[in-house]
């Protein structure tokens, strides 16, 4: 191979191709926030105690059991109640499913440090049992 051929190595990229990056930061989210929207600091502050999906969560709930169907007048708004009583359902079925999965990988996991190492995980549940008995104590 002859040593001058590296200048002619051309670097193509097609069409969705390519180094490709993309900031994904909270901080590039709050920066999109437009002035008219609201304060950017404000936002990030009120992110920071609970996140929207958190807050539309809480206000989901609230419609959901404060209002009943026949308490609304147009059948748009009593479609939308139901609407929001499907989705409240999903949610619940989405964060269980979560739930379960988490719990067997954990429990998976356990398995896989008893099979290596049975004293680490004498020590592992140790110190899950010891932070348990601090929380009953306070």
């Amino acid at each position: 191979m002859f040593p001058w051929l590296w200048i002619f190595a051309p670097t193509t990229y097609w069409p969705l191709s390519g180094a490709v990056s993309q900031d994904l930061t909270p901080e590039a989210f709050f920066r999109g926030i437009r002035p008219g929207a609201g304060v950017p600091g404000i936002e990030k502050q009120v992110f920071e105690q609970a996140s929207y999906g958190k807050q539309l969560g809480w206000l989901i709930d609230v419609m959901v059991d404060a209002i009943g169907p026949d308490e609304l007048r147009s059948a748009e708004a009593r479609g939308s109640l139901a609407s929001l009583a499907k989705l409240q359902a999903k949610i619940e079925r989405i964060k269980s499913e979560h739930r379960q999965d988490r719990a067997e990988a954990a429990i998976a996991l356990l398995d896989q440090i008893e099979a290596d190492s049975p004293e680490e995980l004498k020590r592992v549940l140790l110190r899950y049992q010891a932070g348990r008995e601090l929380v009953r104590r306070t």
